[in-house]
């Protein structure tokens, strides 16, 4: 067995984790760097593994620093098959035609900046939208708590990992010259008792775990605490005449304020003339895609 780190080893962004075992080659993520300018141009440096020989792309959830760089993946060679939960299959598309068209502009946008100090190489972006649709295609959805058998020795499970719609803790179970070995990778992991996810799953015990840490040095608020300070900031806020400007960056957080904020006007924690508008630049595109009906 062989385990690789190509991304979120030494940062807290790009996640992609590459497992061989058994002959297979399997990906546990492949997602986006973010942060300042030159995390643009680690984006673009080589993925540190030839995309062609990959077997199979696991993905925990939908983020983009879990899931962005998948076009990339798929342009530079990949054609293996790309397994995921229903949600994240629905939720990815979401976020992947979102970025390939951030990317596209950022493109265009650099073109016309160095264009003015008279550069006329083109700028292309990391990948456009073609670049994400055509990963599509690779996709199939299961439901949590499933498990895949690759009649190869190696055996996937997905479990509840309580972050967003759709995340998952992955386990393999591995058959490797005749010894048995039990690898969990955690993604990223919620809390119990969300209002609008479900709480994560126990993992079953593991050799080897690999798990993100992001959070890991510090000790995080109660909800009711939390709540108590959000609904005493928006009411100070009302009460002197000002509007309240909430930026909800991180995909599905807009949709927990909201559950709360009405939660706040139905309890009387907030008054009930407050007008809640949602302003999202994220491209909803149709036709809406739907997971391939065979199960794995």
């Amino acid at each position: 067995m062989k385990l690789e780190f190509h991304g979120a080893d030494q940062n807290v962004t790009g996640s992609c984790h590459l497992f061989e075992a058994a002959g297979k080659k399997i990906l546990i993520d492949c997602g986006l760097y973010q942060g300042g300018r030159e995390i643009d141009e680690e984006n673009a440096e080589p993925l540190g593994f030839d995309p062609a020989s990959i077997d199979y792309l696991l993905l925990t959830h939908a983020h983009l620093d879990h899931c962005g760089r998948i076009p990339l993946l798929v342009k530079e060679g990949f054609t293996g098959e790309i397994i995921t939960t229903a949600a994240s299959c629905e939720l990815a598309r979401v976020v992947l035609l979102d970025s390939a068209h951030v990317q596209e502009d950022e493109a265009r946008y650099k073109a016309k900046k160095a264009s003015r100090h008279g550069q006329k190489d083109p700028i292309k972006p990391l990948y456009n939208v073609v670049d994400a649709l055509n990963c599509f295609g690779f996709s199939a959805g299961l439901q949590n708590t499933i498990s895949h058998n690759y009649h190869c020795g190696i055996q996937a499970t997905f479990i509840d990992a309580g972050h967003i719609l759709g995340s998952a803790s992955i386990v393999l179970d591995v058959e490797n010259k005749g010894q048995q070995h039990r690898i969990l990778f955690s993604g990223d992991l919620g809390y119990n008792g969300r209002a609008i996810i479900r709480d994560p799953a126990t993992p079953p015990h593991a050799d080897i775990v690999v798990m993100e840490t992001t959070y890991g040095d510090r000790l995080h608020k109660t909800l009711e605490p939390t709540l108590e300070e959000f609904y005493t900031t928006i009411n100070k806020t009302l009460a002197r005449g000002g509007n309240i400007i909430i930026p909800s960056f991180a995909l599905e957080r807009a949709q927990e304020l909201l559950y709360y904020l009405r939660e706040g006007i139905e309890n009387g924690r907030l008054p009930s003339y407050l007008p809640v508008f949602l302003d999202s630049p994220m491209r909803f595109l149709r036709p809406r895609f739907s997971a391939p009906s065979r199960v794995l």
